[in-house]
């Protein structure tokens, strides 16, 4: 009777790990399908747009990018350290309007800032492309307003 019971919790268990397995594989297969094909994200020019330019244009079009990548992550940075102090300020024992409107409006000032630093990166990107393509993004990015909620 020892025996079997110890049998059917190791069948039971690989059960269990092939399903595991099973889950993994089919979540390998459906997932980069699903990411190839999701919607566009916001902006002018989405990575899906530039994922579509030519291989030299692209390798053009990241290099001019890169040139920005620091400022982008000390902005993002900004940003996040801003945030993180109007959730203090949320969260603070006693309310205090003006203290709370400040890191509002911080929040706000680093926001503006990484997105003027992010349309100049994308502006410098764009340079680097043909007339073809640029024209390609702009159809696309239109299309994309068209259909924008």
């Amino acid at each position: 009777m020892s025996g079997s019971r110890w049998l059917a919790v190791g069948l039971g268990v690989s059960l269990l790990l092939n399903l595991f397995l099973a889950g993994i594989i089919v979540g390998s297969l459906t997932i980069p399908a699903f990411i190839r094909y999701a919607p566009p994200q916001a902006g002018l020019v989405s990575r899906a747009q530039v994922r579509q330019l030519p291989a030299s244009e692209r390798r053009a079009f990241a290099v001019a990018y890169r040139r920005h990548v620091a400022e982008l992550r000390a902005d993002h940075e900004r940003v996040r350290a801003a945030k993180l102090a109007a959730e203090e300020a949320i969260g603070a024992p006693t309310y205090d309007r003006k203290s709370l409107e400040a890191k509002f409006a911080a929040v706000r000032q680093t926001q503006l800032a990484q997105q003027t630093a992010l349309h100049e990166a994308v502006i410098d990107a764009l340079q680097a492309l043909s007339p073809q393509s640029r024209a390609a993004i702009a159809k696309h990015a239109e299309a994309d307003a068209a259909t924008a909620p």
